[in-house]
């Protein structure tokens, strides 16, 4: 059940910082008016995103030490 739970974490950080890492490119590419509604969604999107990644972060430095060489591998897959 453990191993479930840690290779969930993995996921779930590599989830996060792909996500992070498309709405950055959305927030650097956007080319309309920082005022309108467009860009006010995705920078909402980027706050919760942020949060996710954040918390993923935080799981992912309470791994065992046997899982921190698959979460270097998946995250240099990213």
């Amino acid at each position: 059940m453990k191993d479930q739970l840690y290779i969930q974490i993995i996921i779930n950080y590599t989830e996060c910082a792909k996500a992070l890492r498309e709405n950055t490119a959305a927030v650097t590419s956007f080319n309309g008016s920082i005022q309108g509604k467009e860009f006010e969604s995705i920078w909402q999107e980027r706050e919760m995103i942020f949060h996710r990644w954040q918390n993923a972060a935080a799981s992912l430095r309470e791994l065992p030490d046997e899982y921190v060489a698959q979460a270097v591998a998946a995250i240099d897959q990213i």
